[in-house]
């Protein structure tokens, strides 16, 4: 077979992936939004947790992780989206601006969510005693 006619092929060009649920059903628009969420989220994060951790009790331990990953998966979703649907597509230049939207604002997130740095500095019994309370069996 003929190299272009492979090209041609109707099932491969039927052929995608439904993206939109990862961004409720608004393509480009429910990443910029997810990604707004996310920082904003992470800057009343900063704002409400910052310089606390070795403070934490087990409640505000669960409570600050919910919250980290509830941010996270608004980014992971974001970056999901935009990467997959470049790479179906590695040659269209929005596609490739759109991933490169999103991996410079997650980085931007990570800068501000110090939380890895101040759990880190806790003493080990503190963050065992802390991990030992059931609601953070998840």
């Amino acid at each position: 077979m003929p190299e272009t006619a492979a090209l041609a092929d109707s099932d491969l060009d039927d052929a995608a992936w439904d993206l939109d649920p990862l961004v409720e059903n608004d393509g480009e628009e429910g990443v910029k939004r997810q990604l707004t969420e996310a920082a904003e989220r992470a800057e009343h994060f900063a704002q409400r947790y910052q310089g606390n951790v070795r403070e934490f009790d087990s409640a505000a331990l669960a409570e600050a992780m919910t919250e980290l990953a509830g941010i996270s998966e608004l980014v992971g979703r974001a970056g999901t989206y935009a990467s997959l649907r470049f790479s179906t597509d590695t040659a269209d230049p929005e596609r490739g601006a759109l991933m490169q939207k999103v991996s410079e604002r997650a980085t931007d997130l990570q800068t501000k969510l110090f939380f890895e740095l101040e759990w880190a500095s806790l003493c080990d019994d503190h963050a065992e005693s802390l991990l030992a309370d059931e609601r953070l069996d998840f």
